[in-house]
């Protein structure tokens, strides 16, 4: 089937923030991404594909079981395709894919519970790298305070690389009120700033643990830093000025994880 005027224009709309929030849907680009959307239940609504991959045994695998769960494949050639993605970032495929959306109540929390509070973050390549790191380090929830840029950003999707349909994300959520609520139900809130009294290496394992990263021009909001437990620093080696808060993330889970391992069994 052919890629229609309709279909270009929606791909197109997507593109805005309004749009998206109106249709509470997104658009995926890329092979490796939609394999990863095979690993979830999300839904995905339609794929655009350039014709040379439908033929291509390993590509058609995938668009088969797409198909198989209710994706209507459609051909679009290279200048339909220049009228809606970045061909560079596409790689010659583009998916219409459902949002999913959660609540704090919809979230499964483990035994030893981390999660991951993000403070009005506003760089997409920033917040997709904190939930890849999140994924990767088994996070089980990520909480998105008010003045985030949209997860479903395009650049936010593309820098996650499919871990966003692997964590459960919880968006527009009011930090300090959230915060001070699951404070109650015994999470240890950490506030990360370069201002922090003591390093976050000092810090026990704690079962269950809430880290929160702010925004990458102010840090931390005074709200939020009320509410924490504790403030603490990532300590400094060398003579950066600063340091990016995707990998202040990734630091911070890699170690907290490290703990949680070597204490099994004590």
């Amino acid at each position: 089937m052919k890629v229609s005027k309709a279909d270009i224009k929606l791909f197109r709309a997507l593109s805005q923030k309004k749009v998206r929030q109106t249709e509470r849907k997104f658009i995926l680009e890329g092979w490796r991404a939609l394999k990863e959307v095979l690993n979830s239940a999300s839904k995905v609504e339609a794929v655009a594909v350039l014709s040379r991959y439908l033929e291509d045994p390993d590509y058609k695998a995938i668009l088969s079981k797409l198909a198989e769960r209710g994706a209507s494949i459609k051909e679009l050639s290279e200048t339909e395709l220049n009228q809606i993605a970045d061909t560079v970032h596409a790689q010659g495929v583009l998916a219409v894919v459902h949002q999913k959306s959660y609540t704090l109540d919809s979230v499964r929390f483990g035994p030893a519970p981390m999660v991951v509070a993000v403070d009005a973050v506003s760089d997409p390549g920033n917040l997709g790298s904190i939930v890849r790191s999140s994924d990767w380090f088994d996070v089980d929830a990520i909480l998105l305070g008010r003045g985030c840029v949209d997860l479903y950003n395009d650049k936010v999707v593309r820098s996650t690389v499919g871990s966003i349909f692997h964590v459960p994300i919880v968006e527009g959520v009011d930090l300090p009120q959230t915060l001070s609520m699951m404070k109650e139900q015994g999470f240890f809130v950490v506030a990360f700033s370069g201002d922090g009294k003591q390093a976050y290496t000092t810090l026990q394992p704690r079962g269950r643990s809430i880290f929160v990263f702010g925004s990458e021009a102010h840090g931390v909001s005074r709200e939020v830093r009320s509410v924490a437990n504790v403030v603490v620093r990532i300590p400094k080696y060398g003579k950066a000025d600063s340091l990016n808060v995707g990998v202040a993330c990734g630091i911070v889970l890699a170690h907290t994880r490290a703990g949680k391992e070597n204490t099994k069994g004590v």
